[in-house]
C-alpha cells in the first residue's frame, strides 16, 4: 500500500505544483492609491474635522499615498499610523455591517474608540446616521469587519 501511494502523489504532487506556479495570483491592486480621496487623516483627530491634504506633506502607508496640511501631521501620522488610517480606508463601516459595499464621504466621519470611521452620504441614505441609530458600535463593527475580510479575500 505505501508504495502504491508513492507511485501515485509524488507525481500528482509534481504536476500540482506546476499547475499552480503557472497560474496567477488573484488579482491584487499592488498600485498606490489616493488615501480618503487626499484629506488628511490626522485632521480627524486633532481639529474633528475634514481638512484636504497638501501633496507637499504625504506618505505611503498599506498601498495608500496619505497627505497632510502640515509637516507636523506628516510626522504624527509617520511615529503611528495606525493610530490615524480610517479601519475601512474604501468603505462606508454601515454599510459593511450590512453585507454591501458603499463608498465614503470624507465629511462624514465618527471616531469611535480611537478609530476612525468614514461613512457613506447620498441623498438617499446617510451612514452615520443610520450607524447612530443603531446605538452599538461595537456589534457593528464586528459586522462590518466580517464583510471587510470577505471583500479583501
Amino acid at each position: 500500500m505505501q508504495k502504491s501511494l508513492s507511485n501515485w502523489a509524488i507525481p500528482l504532487l509534481l504536476v500540482s505544483a506546476t499547475f499552480f506556479a503557472a497560474v496567477p495570483a488573484a488579482a491584487s491592486n499592488s498600485e498606490v492609491q489616493l488615501g480618503i480621496k487626499g484629506y488628511s487623516p490626522v485632521s480627524y483627530f486633532e481639529n474633528n474635522r475634514a481638512e484636504p491634504g497638501d501633496p507637499r506633506f504625504s506618505t505611503v502607508h498599506n498601498q495608500r499615498q496619505y497627505l497632510f496640511t502640515s509637516a507636523e501631521q506628516l510626522a504624527r501620522f509617520e511615529a503611528d499610523p495606525t493610530k490615524y488610517e480610517p479601519v475601512f480606508p474604501d468603505h462606508c463601516p454601515y454599510n459593511l455591517a450590512l453585507g454591501r459595499a458603499a463608498a465614503i464621504d470624507p465629511y462624514n466621519f465618527k471616531i469611535v474608540d480611537g478609530n476612525l470611521l468614514l461613512f457613506h452620504r447620498t441623498e438617499e441614505m446617510d451612514g452615520r446616521e443610520a450607524w447612530e441609530e443603531h446605538a452599538n458600535d461595537e456589534e457593528l463593527l464586528e459586522r462590518a469587519q466580517a464583510t471587510y475580510t470577505l471583500f479583501r479575500f
